[in-house]
């Protein structure tokens, strides 16, 4: 199961032994879908839209939003509210993520955090099955579509197609999955580029 690391104490986005007010908590018990944000997800205004269902966020988030008041105040009143979980995924789904990310080369644009969101989501869906990463991070898109997790953006309209990325060598052809500065065959600089596939939209 996934591990809760909400901590009651010490906290900056602690609810503490506070009670909950009067607001309505059935309405997160509408949908059996459930959502994992990543930090653009949390302060591009998530909160302004009518997102039913319970939200994750690895612990990485909170830091990446720490210092900015939207977000700050999304993540204080959804974990008032019961709406919001912290968790951490499991390292065998570390290590899948990582591996999938090697093979399409995102590992190289994905911080450790975006890894770590793709993780716990990829776990959540081998638990609860119905599963949505909120992003507005294109590399992590890509990723989640790879992987077979849905997505959907806050503000943007998404990656259109699927990417596998490569980096090649101008002077004699040479390529590789992982990013090199120069060629180890000639030495000339190395380019990233990828092949794409169209790929239909989430609902």
């Amino acid at each position: 199961m996934v591990s809760l690391i909400v901590s009651k104490t010490n906290s900056l986005f602690s609810c503490g032994d506070v009670p909950l007010p009067s607001r309505e908590k059935a309405h997160q018990q509408k949908t059996d879908k459930v959502f994992v944000l990543d930090a653009s997800a949390v302060y591009n205004g998530i909160h302004t839209f009518n997102v039913e269902g319970l939200k994750f966020v690895p612990e990485c988030v909170l830091g990446e939003v720490r210092g900015m008041f939207l977000g700050e105040a999304f993540v204080e009143e959804a974990l008032l509210y019961d709406e919001l979980k912290i968790s951490m995924p499991e390292e065998k789904f570390l290590a899948k993520v990582k591996g999938a990310a090697k093979e399409t080369g995102d590992v190289q644009e994905l911080s450790d955090c975006d890894i770590a969101v793709l993780s716990l989501a990829l776990q959540l869906l081998h638990q609860v099955k119905k599963v949505v990463i909120i992003t507005d991070d294109y590399d992590i898109q890509n990723l989640a579509k790879h992987l077979g997790i849905p997505y959907r953006g806050v503000h943007w309209k998404g990656i259109s197609h699927k990417r596998i990325y490569k980096w090649v060598c101008s002077g004699c052809g040479f390529e590789s999955k992982v990013k090199l500065k120069n060629c180890p065959e000639c030495g000339t600089e190395m380019t990233r580029t990828f092949q794409r596939q169209k790929i239909r939209r989430n609902g």
